[in-house]
This record gives C-alpha cells, structure tokens and sequence, in this order.
C-alpha cells in the first residue's frame, strides 16, 4: 500500500534517469554573470569551489510517466488513533470564576466564548485559557473513555496542549490484526508505520461484536468515531489522518536502494570567510540555475521568476529577527550549505510515535531529519531541506551550493513528517507550537516552549479530507497571534477544495507555476488558490540548458548525482531539482519573510502588502486547458474544449515590491 502511494505520488522528486547535457551550462553562466551593473561578484565560477559546493542531481523526465504522478492516491489513517476535541468554550466562564475574576467577566465569557478573551491581558488570557484547556481536556478524557467502555473495547486516553484529545484504540485489538494490518500497509513489507484506507463513507454496523472489534482495526477505528460523534460531547471527533509531503520515492530501476542515512559530508576546503549579504546577485556557484529567483522580464530573465534578485538588488535581504517555521520533515543539520548556519535556530520534533519517527524516540528538542523512507526500497526525501533551503535556511553568498529567498532570516524547523508521511496529531500540534500557543510534552513529561513564536509558518503537505476541525482551530489560534500560514494546494490537477490545509480558512494558499510562466501542469486549481510561485516542472527543459525546469535546493542524496563542470557521475551531492507545489509555498514565505524585514509589518497587515504590492495579475485566459487534458477542470463554455483552472489573483513577482523602494 505504502510503496504504491509513493510511486504514483511522483510528484516532487525528479527520478534520475540519465546525468544531463552539462556542456551547456558556461552559456547559462554568461547570462547570469553579465550583469555587470549589479553590486556584488555574482556566482563563483564553478571551478573555483570544492566538488560538495556544486555536485547535483537531477534529469528531464520522459513525457510518458506524467499521466502516473497525476493518479489519485488512497486517503489514509493511523489505524485506531482517533482526535477528539475538548469543549474549550464550555469552560471559560468557569475557569475565571475559579480564578477569583469578576462575575462580569465570566458572564461576557459564556456568551462570546473565546473571542471574550481578547479582552483581557495576554498574561490573564492565557491563564485563563489554559485553565479550560486543562479541565474541559479532563471532561473529554473521562467522556471518552465512558463511550469506549460501552462499545466494548479498550482504548488509551492522552491529552495534548490545546485541548486536543487522542484515543489509541490498538492498546484493545489484538496483536495478529496489528501485524496483519502493518503487513497490508506496507506492501508485505514491515520496515514501514501501520496505515488503513480511509472513506468517510463506510458507516459501522447497527450490531458488531466485541470480537469483530478486536480483530479488525479498521472496524475499530470506524465505530469508535461514529459512537464518539454520536454522544455530542465533543467539539469534534476525526481520524488521525496520514499527511503526505507529495515527494516522489520510487527507486531507481537500475541500481540498488541507497543508504537510509545521510552521506557523510564532504567539507568545503575554501578558507575565504564568507562577505556580508549586502545584496545584488550571489555568490553561491549553482545560483545560474536558479531560474525561479530571476525576474520574470528583461535581460537574464525568466518567465517563471518570482523577482527576488530585483529586491536583492534593492539591498533587500531580510532581517534575522523574521522567523519563519518549516512543517516538515526537519533538517538535515549535516548538510553543508546548512551546517552551523546562522539563519537555523533550535526547533523541535513532534513526532509522537517512534516507529514513523525513525529516530528511536518521540518529542524532542532535535529538529534533524531522521528519514522519512517508505518501504525498504525507497530512499529519504529530505524534503523539509529542500523548502527550509528555498525559503532561506540555505546559507547565501557563502560560495557554496544554491541562494535561499531570504538571505538573513531565521528558519524554525518543527518535523512534523516521518516515514511514510505525517500524522494529523503531530502536525496540528507543530502548529500550535511554532506560533508559540502550546508547548511540546517530552515522552519523560519535559515541556518544551517556543519562545520566539514564528511570524509565518510553511506547511508544504496535503491530506485528501476536509479541513480537519483539529487543523483549522489550530490555524485560527496561530492567526490570532499575527502569524501567517503559507499552505501548498496540492499536487493532482484537481480542485483545491479536496486537500486540507488549503482548503482550510485563514490560510494562503499557493499553486504551482513552471519556468514558462504558466500553471504547472499538476497544480491544485480553484477558487481557494490565493496565488502562484514557481514549484517547477522536471518533465520541461524550456531554457534547453539540459537540465529539468525543476526548482534546484537543498537535498542530499546518492541517485543520479553528478558534477555540472565537467558532466562527470558522483557518489553523492547535497543539490536537487524538484518540483511541487510545496516547492512553490516557500517561495511566498521567503517573499513574506523578505517584505516583513522591509516594513516591519506582521500579521493581516503583512499579507495584504504581499497581495497589493508583490502579485503580477494574470493575462486572459490564464489557467485555461484542454478539457481533455484535465477531467477535473471545468469547461468555460457548455460544450466548450477549453476549459479553466481558476489559480488565484496573480503571479508572485518581488520586482514589483522592489520597483516601490527605489528612490
């Protein structure tokens, strides 16, 4: 099951089939590099900078295997992991009543609920708020362990911060139906976490046994739900639903499958201290392929590009006091465009379970990759590099690899996604944490506090459902404390409104666009997208450079790795070309994060400066497709063989932000 998903979720990887034609690349480098009125050296000439600086990987893929990335996935849970929500509301007004607060406030309380809260000091708010927290946490628990009893089974109350209920109903199934069903999951393959599909559809039967309970997960799970729901007494029940990154896994066909750990690291042998970031175009030697950073017009454009070398140009950096939380995978703290780096603080991981986590623990205060390979024969994805990289994690102008979006700016990495995705739990608990709402529990008990709440947050992850209530209570809490969620639409050329986060409210929701200037051809479309970035397309060469027009970042790997000087095979390399909508998402955070520097401006504020100051309005007839090339597009015209892809209000171009500070 695992392994089917990932190899038809081929999305974000561009499988390496061949080395490329690097014999062209000298002829990129005198676009870049003559652009001689710019302040700053520009990119280092390639032989000048040690092979670990400029190796990468990355192939055109043949046109035949588009058609199998675009084919629906199954939806998938975490087998008997049940979220339940505790009625938050109900206990406000009793909370400041046992706080010795005025009876006038806990009368305004009980009628407007938590909007009553803003009233208050932050201080008292969040006492008070995390007073009915714990008690209505206490009264779900005790709700929620009566409702399983009279089903029958056995299941395993925790609370999390925030008033988030879990249920593990494995603790009552029998262990042959937990190996059963790990082996159904993984493909016969027990080297990857239990999942089930899921329909929201399958209803449980008006008469079950307690032995149809135990010996079927599945069944478990579904009834558990429906008899919490039932009871209405919860503000939500839902399934711990699996998130996928949209990373593309397959092995290649012929070499074996490469090593679960991160490459041991090749130094950098350069001596020469890195300049300062003072703007203009960097140094880093594989910046000339980085067509998503050039202005979409001019000389040594691209009609792709989203205008960050013009705003570079303006001296216009970022600050290192804008943070920005990646929702990933973690980092891979090894890399060497990322070791030591000053844009990285200290982040977390709220991987609860230790078997996705792959790191031999649960919640810790180490944010690096660990793996997320699905199945024996896949390799990790590093994903959660590659966008923390594109939004600005990536040391830049240090002679070394790629440029990040936002030179100066500080990445928190919260690993959200381990093997074979992310669990609904963990990621809304990332939320809540990054914008510094909840603390992360350590399996010893240990509370680890975000101290430094984030100012945007990225999520580059989808799950085919609804917008979770869990999810969506999370979000609206980080926005009420001004900070931003940048989401990706998804990445099956089907309607946005299937995919949570972006189908969620309160969220900005980013498509994909190719280095054309068109919608990629797998973008989510609709009315919930706000606008597209550059997220590639390695099935296109249009500059015919020989490489994919995918988006080149940080990610360590062994396959298909090569030298671009020289054309020469590699054993490893620290670069790759995606594409994604979750490589476009990062783009709108570093632009975020990169006007949030300039302005000063956070929050409502700062997203109406991106969207009144930063966005290119689409041409007519943007969007447009042949119906046949889109079932899920809708004809413009009854009978019509054109149809749209309705993608938002326009293209992120930052040169139009820069043109506005010039004197």
């Amino acid at each position: 099951m695992s392994q089917r998903r990932w190899s038809l979720a081929a999305l974000a990887l561009a499988p390496i089939l061949a080395l490329g034609a690097c014999d062209q690349l000298s002829d990129v480098w005198s676009r870049i590099t003559g652009q001689a009125q710019v302040e700053g050296p520009g990119p280092a000439p390639l032989d000048d900078v040690p092979l670990a600086a400029r190796a990468l990987s990355g192939a055109v893929q043949p046109q035949a295997e588009m058609a199998a990335i675009l084919a629906p996935d199954p939806v998938l849970i975490a087998p008997g992991q049940i979220l339940v929500g505790a009625q938050v509301e109900r206990e406000l007004s009793e909370a400041a009543s046992d706080m010795g607060l005025a009876s006038s406030l806990a009368r305004s309380l009980r009628a407007e609920g938590i909007e009553g809260l803003e009233r208050l000091p932050d201080d008292v708010a969040t006492q008070v708020r995390a007073r009915a927290e714990n008690e209505a946490a206490t009264v779900a628990s005790n709700a929620a362990q009566d409702t399983l009893r009279r089903l029958g089974i056995n299941g395993q109350i925790t609370v999390r911060p925030g008033g988030v209920v879990t249920v593990d109903l494995t603790s009552g199934v029998s262990p042959t139906a937990l190996r059963r069903n790990k082996q159904l999951a993984a493909e016969g393959s027990e080297d990857a976490p239990p999942a089930i599909e899921w329909s929201p559809t399958d209803r449980c039967p008006r008469i079950v046994s307690q032995a149809q309970l135990e010996n079927d997960i599945a069944l478990a799970t579904r009834c558990a739900i429906q008899r919490l729901t039932q009871s209405g007494d919860f503000e939500y029940v839902e399934p711990n639903y699996i998130a996928d990154s949209g990373f593309t896994r397959p092995p290649r066909r012929d070499q074996p499958p490469v090593t679960t750990q991160p490459p041991p690291v090749a130094t950098p042998t350069t001596t020469t201290p890195a300049p300062a970031p003072i703007g203009g175009v960097p140094n880093d030697p594989l910046y000339a392929l980085q067509w998503n950073y050039r202005a979409s017009s001019g000389a040594n454009s691209s009609p792709g590009g989203a205008g960050f070398v013009t705003f570079w140009e303006a001296h216009q950096v970022g600050v290192r006091t804008v943070r920005v939380a990646v929702l990933d995978t973690g980092l891979d703290l090894s890399h060497p465009d990322m070791r030591n780096a000053a844009n990285v603080t200290t982040g977390i991981d709220l991987i609860n379970n230790p078997e996705r986590g792959g790191d031999g623990d649960g919640v810790d205060a180490d944010a690096n990759d660990s793996g997320d390979r699905c199945g024996a024969t896949t390799e990790n994805s590093y994903h959660g590099t590659h966008v923390a990289g594109t939004i600005g994690a990536a040391a830049t102008n240090d002679r070394v690899g790629v440029a990040g979006g936002a030179w100066d700016v500080t990445v928190i990495p919260v690993r959200v996604l381990g093997r074979c995705g992310g669990e609904l739990a963990d990621i809304v608990s990332g939320i809540r944490w990054a914008a510094g709402i909840a603390p992360a529990v350590t399996p010893a008990g240990q509370q680890v506090t975000n101290a430094t709440q984030a100012d945007i947050i990225n999520m580059s992850l989808t799950i085919q459902a609804p917008c979770p209530a869990s999810m969506q209570a999370a979000i609206d809490a980080a926005v009420a404390r001004n900070v931003l969620v940048v989401v990706a639409a998804g990445n099956k050329a089907n309607r946005t409104a299937l995919y949570a986060p972006a189908n969620c409210n309160n969220v900005i929701v980013v498509g994909a666009g190719d280095a054309r200037g068109g919608l990629a051809f797998y973008s989510n479309f609709g009315p919930e997208v706000d606008l597209i970035a550059p997220g590639g397309d390695v099935f296109a060469d249009s500059d015919n450079d020989g490489r994919p027009d995918g988006v080149l970042s940080t990610r360590a790997t062994q396959t298909g790795c090569y030298d671009p000087l020289n054309s020469n095979s590699t054993e490893r390399c620290y670069y790759s070309f995606l594409q994604g909508t979750s490589m476009a998402a990062p783009h709108v955070s570093a632009a975020l994060a990169l006007l949030a520097s300039q302005s000063g401006l956070r929050g409502r504020e700062l997203e109406n400066a991106l969207f009144t100051r930063a966005i290119s309005p689409f041409a007519a007839n943007f969007g447009e497709i042949e119906c046949a090339r889109s079932a899920n597009a809708t004809p413009t015209s009854t009978g019509s063989a054109t149809c749209a892809r309705q993608s938002g209000r326009g293209r992120l171009d930052l040169a139009l932000a820069a043109q506005r500070l010039a004197p």
